[in-house]
């Protein structure tokens, strides 16, 4: 079918000849999509506000032989016009959409991607634990994507000791000292705070009390773990960590 239409939010745009833009999108039906917006750098355009990251639209798009759409319409249902007011609600909201277009593949539906991104951005636009909203992100979208990570005891040799263990993004688990590997110091009770994430409601979680020690672990292990499944450094990270330093 060529043309076709569908809620979409936008991960990232960037700039494509000379008055154009290609746009990817995570959709409700189709997964993640690349478009291409013509003429939309110009001043004139009434398409431009729908095409910024974060935004939560309706797309029309004509679907030809190539890869590439082409869009037709985009009508805007919400802009999250409070993450574009707090530097550290854009600075988080950057992180999601990243990730979410880094760990996924063009064209694979998953309704689930979808809607965990989409009550992400809703979180992060109306709540102040940005911190729990983005550990609960992480750790839900790596389940959904079939990245778990193993917390039952060494993903190496199986050992059940809750004695010595350690985070190793490369193995996707925790390791004990049977592994030559390097990684990451983790304490049981944060293991057990990721356990918990990976298993509650968000109405449950959102009343969870994560304790500072925890926060501090997790911020530093689940992104590591991401990056060494895309085997690259995630750029929104420094956005975070120069806004801390800030603050």
């Amino acid at each position: 079918m060529p043309l076709f239409d569908t809620d979409a939010i936008v991960l990232r745009n960037y700039e494509f000849k000379e008055a154009d833009k290609i746009i990817s999108l995570y959709s409700r039906e189709k997964g993640k999509i690349k478009i291409v917006a013509k003429g939309v750098r110009k001043t004139k355009s009434t398409l431009s506000a729908g095409l910024q990251p974060f935004v939560y639209n309706n797309v029309l798009v004509y679907q030809g032989k190539s890869d590439l759409g082409k869009l037709s319409q985009c009508d805007i249902k919400e802009s999250f016009s409070k993450i574009r007011g707090d530097l550290d609600k854009m600075a988080y909201a950057s992180y999601v959409v990243e990730v979410v277009d880094e760990l996924t593949t063009d064209y694979e539906e998953n309704q689930w991607v979808f809607g965990l991104l989409l009550l992400t951005l809703r979180l992060i636009d109306n709540l102040d634990d940005l911190e729990l909203i983005i550990r609960a992100f992480e750790l839900k979208l790596l389940k959904l994507l079939g990245y778990e990570p193993y917390l039952a005891g060494c993903v190496e040799c199986g050992n059940k000791s809750t004695k010595n263990l350690r985070f190793d993004g490369q193995a996707g688990g925790l390791v004990c000292s049977c592994s030559a590997n390097w990684a990451k110091k983790i304490s049981m009770g944060t293991v057990q705070y990721m356990k918990k994430i990976l298993e509650l409601d968000y109405k449950k979680l959102l009343q969870m009390k994560l304790p500072e020690y925890a926060r501090k672990e997790l911020a530093e292990i689940i992104p590591y773990y991401i990056q060494s499944l895309i085997h690259k450094k995630l750029k929104s990270i420094s956005f975070i960590e120069s806004l801390k330093e800030f603050n």
